[in-house]
């Protein structure tokens, strides 16, 4: 049930930056800003990697202190580009100036991304090149895996407030497991925090915006002695709420606050222990959605922003949360340490990383977006993730033979509740309750081989093993009457379920430079991902039978190049993705109930594309950077129940039946084209000031939701094109800025997912245009 309300975050400070932060917002000289100001592609993400791996500039930041970008090497960004992979990395300036906060903001700039709320849910969904689940039940592993330095987060609505202070996003598609970490099929989400630094730093950044948002960061980097430093950083996000109903009484506001800290003790000349350790409470309004369609004849707007919600006061009393507040909501808390070790040897390096994730949900949601009271659900998720890694590698990644190797361990341990009121339909139980226990521990054990066979040739080979038990224990349905709040008879158990999931995986490719600027590389893998269950409003044993692994096929060949002494950087990429058992979150029919979500395999499909990023330097001060990507998918084989039909077939006969379809040769209806591009040019004004222009735009293509698979119409959401702009004057000797910016300037409607309870369907709107100004110091 809903703890009561604590009061809202009061730590105001932020943490931007560091002195390289300093000139995100107080921006570098032209050439000097420019190593921030684009989105590089590399080699596995920056926090994952042992630091031979690490960017040279990261690497330096990471020993020196944060003022070492200031003299960053003049052209594009080099990072990466004799690595046969293809990564994006956001980095820390690029953050700040393409005004990337919230995790959906990414999307924004990396192509072939995409990052959805689960429908009326803080949770959120990955997917990389089309792979992806949307675990609405919050229970499965996700294709797509995000990590923070390091440590997977497998529970998606973990990654809630860790968006500030942040060295780089690291984004690799593909299959991976293969070097640290857990086996997934559509790739990883790294974000690396700041480490603190020897010399003393400090910076505050506040952001005012429209509709009432506010935005405060700030961080502290000490040293605590000469071999001993230390960092902390915290954010608080306030207001925001762009959403509203009819009365016009506003909706969607944050409540939000964080906090982070990092001790560092450098033992000696070849070993460092890291002990880190965050939190955060969220009680913010969250993603309430625009009713678009419904079979009971409620209203439905024009007003993509306007939204309704109304909550069963008998509902409200039986959970035990405030029924004066009919608002859909959070009341949650996470928290985190870890501790990381690092020893270099003359022949190798051990690192070590221990970790502890702890996730305590409260969640209302409104389903049907209306201000009827029913189609509401009460999630209450308790859940804790152990997970200890070693890896031994050799020194040089550059040597002609590069080894390394390393065994992965996590358990979890999770207690669900599911409430969820569904008075408006006969022969329903008015209100049910199901509740469950999950364990779940994987064990990965992985190696990874490179060889320089020519002096231009050089062949890479992987293999992992995994091993993912989990089991659903004591699953229990009840029925509650409304009135009197009473069991109506005798709960359901339907005992316990489980789920072995052991697999190999592996990887083969070469990559031949061509020249020192040109490098080529084809990679040929095959990736994994242990099935699961679906858990939510459980009637029917059937409901509990676990869905399968998939597997995934992939081939990709690219090159990356450097011209025209550094002022040219062009990489890109093709790939084709042959799919084996796809997990979908489809539909499943449990009458009276009706069409519910749950997961299904798709035995054989396939997804191809393809992805572009350029960065160029064409005179002093200017700086222009463009990605492009292209996917499509395909199921071939693959046959399910046909959610609008059988619910239009509802709608006409009053009585469920399942209606199937063929889905062979129907496309998975991917967002087919991505884009985002940026023009940024700085030049000094008097002597000791800077000014910053500028104007970027992204792009995002037509995308069918997922239950409705061969959908159109209100079912796929519509491409939409964003603008957005800012202009900064900077003091650089006097550590301080202003900006002023604007996002969506043309004010755009657009979506970020969609979802259904039985017959309402809605959408979640993304921001309408946001005008802001940021002040920022540093010192």
């Amino acid at each position: 049930m809903f703890r009561p309300r604590r009061p809202g975050p009061s730590f105001r400070q932020q943490a931007v930056m560091t002195s390289i932060l300093a000139s995100v917002l107080l921006p570098l000289p032209a050439l000097a800003a420019a190593e921030g100001t684009s989105l590089q592609s590399g080699q596995g993400s920056a926090a994952s990697r042992p630091a031979a791996h690490v960017a040279p500039h990261a690497a330096a930041r990471s020993s020196q202190g944060e003022s070492v970008m200031v003299s960053a090497r003049r052209g594009a960004t080099g990072a990466g580009q004799h690595n046969a992979h293809s990564e994006t990395v956001i980095t820390r300036q690029d953050l700040v100036n393409r005004n990337i906060r919230t995790m959906t903001d990414i999307q924004r700039v990396a192509p072939n991304l995409t990052i959805q709320p689960s429908f009326g849910s803080g949770a959120l969904n990955f997917t990389l090149r089309g792979v992806g689940l949307m675990d609405f039940t919050q229970n499965n592993t996700p294709s797509t895996m995000p990590y923070l330095d390091g440590v997977a987060l497998p529970v998606s609505i973990m990654t809630t407030g860790m968006m500030f202070d942040l060295d780089d996003i690291s984004i690799a598609p593909g299959p991976s497991g293969y070097t640290h970490g857990q086996a997934t099929t559509g790739g990883e989400i790294d974000f690396h925090t700041a480490d603190p630094t020897r010399q003393f730093h400090a910076g505050l950044t506040e952001d005012i915006a429209s509709y009432g948002r506010n935005r405060v960061e700030g961080y502290i980097s000490t040293p605590l002695s000469q071999s001993v430093s230390f960092r902390i950083a915290g954010q608080s996000m306030t207001g925001g709420g762009y959403q509203h109903n009819a009365a016009g009484q506003g909706f969607g506001n944050a409540n939000l606050g964080a906090l982070r800290a990092k001790l560092k003790w450098d033992i000696d000349d070849t070993s460092n222990l890291i002990i880190g350790g965050h939190w955060t409470t969220d009680q913010s309004e969250y993603a309430s959605g625009h009713n678009l369609y419904n079979s009971y004849h409620v209203p439905v707007t024009q007003d993509i922003y306007e939204t309704e919600w109304g909550l069963d006061p008998r509902f409200a009393k039986i959970i035990g949360i405030d029924g004066n507040n009919t608002k859909p909501r959070e009341d949650n808390l996470f928290w985190g340490a870890n501790v990381r070790y690092t020893k270099n040897f003359s022949w190798g390096r051990l690192s070590t990383i221990s970790a502890y994730e702890m996730a305590d949900e409260h969640e209302l949601t409104n389903q049907t977006d209306s201000i009827l009271s029913y189609g509401n659900m009460f999630r209450n998720n308790q859940t804790n993730v152990f997970s200890q890694e070693v890896k031994l590698e050799s020194v040089d990644p550059n040597a002609r033979f590069h080894w390394e190797a390393g065994m992965y361990y996590s358990r979890s341990r999770m207690a669900q509740n599911f409430w969820y009121d569904s008075s408006d339909r006969p022969g329903t139980t008015p209100l049910n309750q199901t509740r469950y226990r999950q364990n779940q521990q994987d064990f990965n054990q992985y190696v990874q081989l490179s060889y320089r066979i020519l002096p231009k040739l050089r062949i890479i080979g992987a293999i992992e093993h995994e091993s993912d038990d989990r089991q659903m224990l004591n699953v229990t349905s009840a029925n509650y009457n409304l009135n009197t709040g009473a069991v109506i008879g005798t709960p359901t158990n339907f005992g316990n379920s489980g789920a072995l999931t052991n697999q190999f995986g592996g990887r083969v490719g070469a990559q031949y430079q061509f020249t020192h600027n040109v490098m080529g590389y084809v990679m040929f893998s095959r990736g994994f991902k242990p099935g699961g269950f679906s858990a939510n409003i459980t009637q029917q044993a059937v409901q509990l039978r676990p869905f399968k692994p998939e597997q995934i096929l992939t081939y990709e060949g690219g090159f990356k190049t450097m011209l025209f002494d550094r002022r040219l950087r062009l990489n890109a990429a093709g790939f084709y993705y042959d799919y084996r058992d796809q997990q979908i979150l489809g539909t499943v029919l449990v009458p009276p109930y009706g069409v519910l979500g749950g997961y299904v395999n798709a035995p054989r499909s396939y997804i191809y594309g393809a992805e572009f990023d350029a960065e160029a330097h064409p005179f002093h001060g200017m700086v222009l950077t463009q990605n492009f990507g292209y996917q499509n998918g395909v199921y071939s084989q693959f046959q399910s129940l046909n959610r609008s039909a059988t619910t239009a077939n509802f709608a006409a006969t009053g009585t469920w039946q399942a209606v199937n379809t063929n889905y062979n040769g129907v496309n998975m209806g991917l967002a087919n084209l991505t884009l985002a591009g940026a023009a940024t040019y700085t030049w000094n004004v008097f002597r000791d000031y800077r000014m910053t222009f500028d104007v970027d735009y992204s792009y995002r293509g037509r995308q069918t939701q997922p239950q409705y698979i061969g959908q159109t119409g209100i079912y796929r959401s519509p491409a939409y094109f964003l603008v957005n702009s800012f202009l900064t004057f900077a003091a650089p000797r006097q550590h301080w800025s202003v900006t002023v910016y604007g996002q969506n300037l043309a004010d755009r409607r657009y979506w970020l997912s969609a979802g259904t309870q039985a017959t309402f369907y809605g959408v979640i709107p993304g921001l309408p245009r946001f005008v802001g100004a940021r002040m920022n110091f540093t010192y």
